[in-house]
């Protein structure tokens, strides 16, 4: 199951360190707070999405969709330039499956690169004990991105933790460990997509890792050989996925560069110079001119990218800090006042997108009608949004048999003001109108 041999070096090291800062960080989002605001929390109950101090509402997901977009093309600029870096040094896959392996060497005592001839049973049993605790860790955490921690750990504690979350948070620590003990590059070979749609995005001048045949051929045992590949295997012993990067790039190499560290270990022992193996273009590998960064699809890719995070920084500064939508209440949509006015309810849905509670006041900006609300201004908490229902009572004349156009004005207290318009229509007669909802302009 863990049975591809160890390798050090400085790759190695390095992806320790990749591995822990990576670590790090997913487990430490859900916990971290900006002005009381979670930095990272999909809140799918209360149809809010924090996203790095932006707090995004039903009304407003292009801005996830941005954000999905960018990273996207963030993937694809990167691995036109430098490989399968993300999957070598950054996937989640990659980066658990590594801790995974290091903990049941660590447990089954292995002695350097080697493998004990038997493992106690009461190691086996404290392997998979300590495999079901990191999942459930792992599990937590994945479960924090949806619902904050501060809140989990308390209900958990004292179980009041809802169906929902419990079937979630065995539902992720389950696969996480199937997927971390069962699995491991199981997935990188066969189950991932990107391993599919690398080779669009690769050209000879991406940076791969790569064997350097012109130098390691003819490849022999030492002193009988021209090459300096002395064919001793292990480049494909230290492999995750089992491959001879000799053969050139596959598509199983994920660019976890332990091949590089084999290689150089032989090299340094048999007095020959290191990088047999090592991260290069398939143009360097055979000389053939110098390696080119700036190409046509390394310009598309960026230039999309830039296109995204200009979209991005447009759409955030033109973004209202407030929203009001409208909908008349189905359940009397027109009916007669005491005095004889016709009216009609609404349904007001309003947003406060600040991080300070604010106070909204609601108005009707054509003349001949009165709103009548039993809060007004209306107190919203921050980033939160309330649901409120008026009536609005039409004078005499103002409405004629068709209805008439009406227009809600939400506007902010404090110095920085704010106003949103909405429109609507009043009804003359009880039947349902079109749509149900009504837009307008806000500014």
């Amino acid at each position: 199951m863990f049975g591809a041999r160890t390798v050090t070096g400085r790759f190695r090291r390095l992806r320790w360190a990749a591995d822990a800062a990576l670590i790090a960080v997913l487990f430490a989002i859900p916990w971290i707070r900006v002005a009381g605001e979670p930095l990272v929390l999909l809140d799918v109950p209360a149809r809010r999405f924090h996203v790095l101090g932006l707090v995004i509402f039903p009304q407003e997901l292009y801005f996830l969709w941005l954000i999905v977009a960018g990273l996207a093309l963030a993937l694809f600029f990167f691995t036109t330039l430098f490989g399968r870096v993300w999957c070598g040094w950054a996937c989640p896959q990659t980066v658990f499956t590594d801790v995974f392996a290091a903990l049941a060497r660590r447990i089954e005592g292995w002695r350097g690169s080697a493998r004990p001839a038997r493992v106690a049973p009461w190691r086996r049993v404290a392997k998979h004990a300590v495999f079901a605790l990191a999942s459930f860790v792992i599990g937590f955490h994945v479960v924090g991105y949806f619902r904050s921690p501060y809140e989990l750990v308390p209900a958990l504690l004292e179980g009041r933790i809802t169906g929902a979350s419990v079937g979630f948070l065995a539902a992720t620590s389950l696969l996480s460990y199937l997927d971390f003990v069962l699995v491991r590059q199981t997935f990188c070979k066969f189950l991932c997509p990107y391993a599919r749609f690398q080779s669009v995005l690769f050209d000879r001048d991406t940076l791969v890792v790569g064997y350097d045949d012109r130098r390691g051929e003819p490849r022999g045992k030492r002193g009988r050989a021209e090459g300096d590949c002395v064919d001793c295997g292990l480049c494909e012993a230290v492999c995750p996925t089992g491959i001879d990067i000799r053969k050139g790039l596959q598509l199983e190499c994920i660019a976890c560069t332990q091949c590089i560290d084999a290689c150089d270990g032989v090299m340094a022992r048999v007095g020959r110079a290191p990088n047999l193996i090592g991260y290069r273009s398939l143009v360097g590998l055979t000389g053939e001119r110098a390696v080119r960064i700036l190409r046509p699809r390394v310009a598309l890719y960026g230039a999309l990218l830039g296109a995204v995070a200009i979209a991005f920084g447009v759409l955030l500064e033109r973004r209202l800090p407030m929203d009001l939508q409208v909908a008349h209440n189905r359940e009397a949509l027109a009916s007669r006042s005491a005095d004889g006015r016709l009216g009609n309810a609404f349904t007001l849905h309003i947003e406060n997108r600040d991080r300070v509670p604010r106070a909204f006041a609601l108005t009707v900006a054509e003349p001949g009608f009165e709103l009548v609300a039993g809060v007004n201004p209306i107190a919203v908490e921050a980033t939160s949004a309330v649901e409120t229902r008026v009536f609005v009572l039409a004078q005499e004349g103002a409405v004629s048999a068709a209805g008439a156009p009406l227009t809600f004005v939400l506007e902010r207290s404090g110095p920085e003001g704010g106003r949103v318009e909405r429109s609507a229509r009043f009804l003359a007669t009880g039947a349902p109108p079109a749509g149900g909802a009504h837009g307008g302009a806000g500014r």
